[in-house]
């Protein structure tokens, strides 16, 4: 509920407070007092557009402020990072000045009219021609109608089920669309398998080839190298002539003195390490014979495993990590087939129990419908509407697509209310925003908002011109359906019939008076004689008279 109302240089209002109580509240004044400012005041709080043209003359701009006293708005302020977690009160503010610019505030944070509107738009309603009304929504109107039916959690299936379809569908059209570009990657991913294994590379075989290639693209060196040590080795004059002389020499002066015993042993080693090397290289230059076919084979190898080197990797490790990673992929792609099979055979599941739950929602609505139906046009009837029916007809919803399939039903089920009015027998039905003036707008709105009142989440309803065009036990039947309301909801409601007045729990007069040559507004809340005096000016048009002041007493009693 507002527990408190400040407005600012709004049109004809330099400056107004208002403490609203729970329950019904009601304003009354001369016509022209400036009551009407307070639509604009919620509007504004509302988050809605306004003209320019509701800055009072000579201000610098227009300011409306609000505290409410509502938890759960506290919390959903709360939510949305507005509030911190020792608030108990909502305190929004909204100012606009004569250039269009404005400033909104909530609990002291800036913030912007759209995240005005989304905190406080369901929770702030007028009801009257000309301005918004959320139950004129198909949304809104679907919403109100499950509530009431108490069909949120059918409702809520719905919406899982069509999530549920929706990202079936998704996957699917995405893997239907990748669909040719993988085909291409696998026949690559096989070319590349076949390549690999073909080639059968083994381990170390990459640094045996190269070395096997080096000697063998240098054969004639090779051989003609190693004749030339040979031949020093053993030609004439050569090293192992040499180290015989050497090893004679040393025999001979070894008989004459044994301390050179170890020096002849050593000439004896290496003697023979001589001989073995020169043997060796005999044997070294026996495998150079040449083979023309194996340097082509060895060259052919050469350049295939570089060219895998090129591509997969410079080791047998990488090229071997790469094969294992092909061949993963390659399982993946063709897995990707049989997902995708899954997945047909998923969606028409899901579609099957889509459309099941949505048709079931919606045979169920149309039984809440026409209950809903009797109800309103019940209540048309008790406010002095007779000769109206209230009707919901409806409409095929909007049509749910993802990956290129059709959704049996969108997330709201298969089809949209319309919440509707015939005016008089015979009549074709109207949607409600073309079907009435402003005072039988404002009185249905009170009928649908009393027969919804239990499943209506608004916590705040300013009611204008809801008794436009009646009097007597009409009014008093209006009066009485607003306090009915008010059990529910805190209503503000602006009235020119003191039957109406009367029943109000809290009863502001708004005031306009001349000051400076300037029209100012002023509300006064009303109690004991003073709100007497006031109903009985309401009953005779003017003074109010000794047999006014007794029917507003009777009229005061009576409520």
């Amino acid at each position: 509920m507002i527990r408190l109302l400040r407005i600012r240089d709004l049109a004809t209002i330099e400056a107004l407070e208002l403490e609203p109580d729970r329950g019904l509240n009601v304003l009354t004044g001369e016509t022209g007092a400036g009551k009407s400012v307070l639509l604009s005041a919620a509007a504004l709080l509302a988050g809605r557009r306004v003209g320019r043209d509701v800055v009072r003359g000579g201000a610098a701009e227009a300011s409306v402020e609000a505290v409410f006293e509502d938890p759960c708005l506290v919390e959903r302020a709360r939510e949305m990072g507005l509030a911190r977690g020792d608030d108990e009160e909502l305190l929004a503010s909204r100012s606009v000045s004569r250039e269009g610019r404005g400033k909104v505030f909530v609990n002291g944070r800036l913030a912007t009219v759209g995240v005005l509107g989304e905190l406080l738009g369901d929770a702030l309603e007028v009801c009257s021609q000309g301005e918004h009304h959320t139950l004129l929504t198909p949304d809104s109107q679907l919403a109100l109608l499950d509530r009431f039916g108490g069909l949120e959690p059918q409702a809520a299936e719905v919406a899982r089920l069509h999530a549920d379809w929706n990202r079936c569908a998704l996957e699917l059209g995405e893997r239907r669309s990748q669909a040719e570009e993988l085909a291409r990657r696998e026949d690559q991913l096989l070319y590349e398998i076949e390549q690999i294994e073909s080639a059968a590379l083994g381990e170390g075989e990459i640094e045996s080839i190269e070395a096997e290639h080096a000697r063998l693209a240098n054969l004639e060196e090779l051989d003609r190298g190693s004749a030339r040590a040979l031949e020093r080795l053993e030609g004439g004059d050569g090293v192992r002539e040499r180290v015989a002389e050497v090893q004679s020499e040393l025999r001979r002066l070894g008989a004459l003195d044994s301390a050179l015993e170890q020096s002849v042993a050593a000439a004896e080693r290496t003697s023979l390490e001589v001989s073995e090397l020169a043997m060796q290289i005999e044997g070294y230059r026996a495998s150079l014979e040449a083979d023309p076919g194996r340097f082509e084979h060895v060259e052919q190898r050469l350049e295939e495993i570089r060219r895998l080197q090129a591509r997969y990797g410079g080791s047998e490790r990488e090229i071997s990590d790469y094969l294992e990673r092909a061949r993963a992929e390659c399982e993946r792609i063709g897995g990707g087939e049989r997902r995708s099979a899954e997945l047909e055979a998923e969606l028409e599941e899901r579609s099957e129990k889509l459309s099941a739950a949505a048709r079931q929602l919606s045979e169920t609505r149309r039984e809440v419908a026409a209950a809903l139906e009797s109800q309103v046009t019940g209540e048309l009837t008790a406010l002095d509407l007779k000769r109206a029916a209230f009707r919901v007809l409806w409409e095929p919803g909007a049509e749910s697509c993802a990956g290129g399939r059709t959704a049996p039903a969108g997330p709201r089920g298969v089809e949209s209310p319309q919440f509707s009015l015939i005016a008089n027998p015979g009549e074709e039905p109207h949607r409600l925003r073309d079907a009435a003036s402003g005072g039988e707008l404002a009185r249905l709105m009170l009928a649908l908002r009393n027969v919804l009142r239990g499943a209506d989440r608004h916590r705040v309803l300013l009611f204008d011109e809801v008794d436009a065009g009646i009097s007597g036990r009409a009014a008093r039947r209006v009066g009485q359906r607003l306090r009915q309301l008010a059990e529910y909801h805190q209503v503000l409601c602006i009235t020119h019939l003191p039957s109406i007045a009367a029943l109000g729990e809290t009863h502001y007069r708004v005031v306009k008076h001349l000051r400076q040559g300037r029209a100012r507004t002023r509300a006064e809340c009303l109690e004991g004689d003073s709100r007497v005096e006031e109903i009985a000016r309401m009953a005779s048009g003017g003074r109010a008279s000794e047999t006014a002041m007794a029917h507003a007493r009777e009229l005061l009693a009576g409520g």
